[in-house]
């Protein structure tokens, strides 16, 4: 009898995750949340066995083709100068030469287009009930729709639903990194093409990385001690978070706050990582994001999701007793989550040194 799985969320990981499920002979369907996979961020990277897996799914070509030309980070003071230059493959380079910086947009385009065949894709709906039983999982959907599958993968992010629904609260998993982040589209006078331009103090970092011909996003990060209240879906709300905290800062931060008022696109998001003691429940396994976020400064958070959701799959392919590829799953691949979530240290200090001597040193090369 042919088994089904439900994945939740049509990004890096579920779309992975949808590729090697139909490959093994799964019946395979994806609910997501938006009308289309979920596109949008700035560019990502592809590094080390992540390349081998995109080999092995025969995307690696696409990929390569899809490859950013940037050149690197370009250090600025208040004044506008520049101060020091870090290359892309001095940067957190697993396979130097290899490792591959790419449009997130055209990376979900990549992995949808080779997860598309015989995939039932259901597109404005999402997971609104969870219950389990010995044999399956019944899913009640927001359209009202009640199904049953053999398996449900959430795939769903670092605010995960199905996480919630079969694990318990946010709260228990997510650990605060003392900052806050936004992302914005900016036009692309305000940088420098091929280029990361970065003004840091003490407490907040001012980036714009213009790649490609047409595209330029606004990276605003500040430290905070504590965590804010907030409401995930008042963006007037967030933008004010953020304009407060850079208020009076030199270099293109006056620039940078028009362009993040008027902006359609914005992602505002604590600093994170989920650390979770097991990434399975019954016959519910969680994948990428929703898992073990990393957070960005370790770079690895699309790498995380394509590993992920492939050693989860080639588990579940190689042992008929999920209860064993669920503990294979949990067991084999958590010495890579935990290495890689605890590089997000050094690439704070990297970005956001603490003090303004550390930021000086970083600048111009000689630390």
């Amino acid at each position: 009898m042919i088994k089904s799985v439900l994945i939740s969320g049509a990004s890096i990981a579920g779309l992975t995750m949808a590729y090697w499920m139909k490959r093994y002979g799964y019946q395979v369907t994806v609910v997501e949340i938006g009308p289309a996979p979920r596109m949008g961020g700035s560019p990502i990277d592809v590094r080390g066995d992540s390349l081998d897996t995109a080999k092995r799914m025969g995307i690696l070509d696409a990929i390569k083709a899809a490859k950013l030309p940037s050149v690197g980070l370009e250090f600025m003071n208040a004044a506008g100068e520049v101060e020091g230059i870090k290359r892309v493959e001095e940067i957190g380079a697993i396979r130097p030469g290899e490792d591959t910086e790419i449009r997130r947009d055209d990376l979900v385009n990549i992995l949808y287009e080779n997860a598309k065949g015989g995939i039932d894709y259901r597109f404005n709906n999402r997971v609104v009930d969870l219950t389990q039983q010995e044999d399956a999982v019944t899913v009640t959907f927001q359209d009202g729709t009640v199904e049953k599958y053999d398996f449900v993968i959430g795939a769903d992010g670092i605010h995960s639903g199905v996480r919630k629904l079969a694990f318990g609260p946010e709260e228990q998993f997510a650990h605060f990194l003392n900052f806050y982040f936004s992302v914005f589209p900016t036009d692309t006078s305000l940088g420098k093409k091929n280029y990361g331009q970065i003004y840091t103090t003490p407490t907040n970092l001012a980036l714009v990385y213009f790649y490609n011909e047409d595209y330029a996003d606004g990276f605003l990060t500040f430290k905070a001690k504590e965590k804010i209240s907030y409401n995930r879906y008042d963006i007037d709300a967030q933008k004010r978070l953020v304009i407060d905290a850079f208020e009076g800062l030199g270099w293109k931060v006056p620039q940078l706050i028009d362009e993040l008022k008027k902006a359609d696109t914005f992602y505002f998001d604590q600093g994170c990582q989920i650390k979770m003691p097991a990434w399975t429940t019954g016959r519910v396994a969680l994948i990428g994001d929703a898992g073990y976020a990393p957070a960005f400064p370790t770079g690895m958070g699309s790498t995380l999701a394509i590993q992920g959701a492939t050693v989860l799959a080639d588990a579940m392919a190689e042992n008929d007793q999920y209860e064993v590829a669920f503990q294979q799953y949990n067991e084999t691949f958590r010495p890579t989550v935990e290495a890689l979530q605890a590089t997000v240290y050094d690439g704070l200090s990297f970005l956001m040194p603490e003090t303004q001597e550390a930021i000086n040193i970083r600048n111009k090369g000689t630390q």
